[in-house]
């Protein structure tokens, strides 16, 4: 179950929500907002120009570009992977729950039944009692 492709994909996402989540906090130090205000609003007359950032090596973002493209065949793999296996298990609990309305439908069903029939057993004999009452006061009536 701990290697289950959910599994891993949950995992996956925790580690990248809390890296997002530290270089948020690192970039957003308390008061910086203040810090960049009065920097625009009265800029520091010693300040140096910044010097230009140097053009990134363009072999080593088409090989960082090519790893992040496999990464993301992997983990659609992953994903495909894992969403088979939760329709499946979607699939058979249906299939299971089904066959278990099934089985209490016929329950039901057989409890019905007998209990029609236990009704029509009283019914009879209720009748039969009343007939034998009936029978006893005519043959009273008759007798005297």
């Amino acid at each position: 179950m701990t290697n289950s492709p959910i599994v891993r994909m949950c995992l996956l996402c925790l580690l990248l929500i809390s890296v997002v989540a530290c270089a948020a906090a690192v970039a957003a130090e308390p008061g910086e907002a203040q810090k960049k205000a009065a920097a625009q609003a009265a800029p520091a007359p010693t300040a140096a120009p910044k010097p230009a950032p140097a053009p990134a090596d363009p072999a080593a973002l088409s090989e960082r570009v090519v790893a992040l493209e496999r990464e993301n065949l992997v983990l659609r793999e992953d994903l495909g992977k894992a969403r088979l296996d939760a329709r499946t298990q979607l699939n058979e609990l249906e299939k299971r729950q089904a066959k278990e309305a099934a089985d209490f439908q016929q329950k039901i069903d057989a409890l019905n039944a007998d209990l029609q029939a236990e009704r029509a057993r009283q019914a009879r004999r209720s009748r039969n009692m009343w007939i034998a009452i009936g029978v006893l006061a005519v043959g009273l009536i008759a007798a005297q």
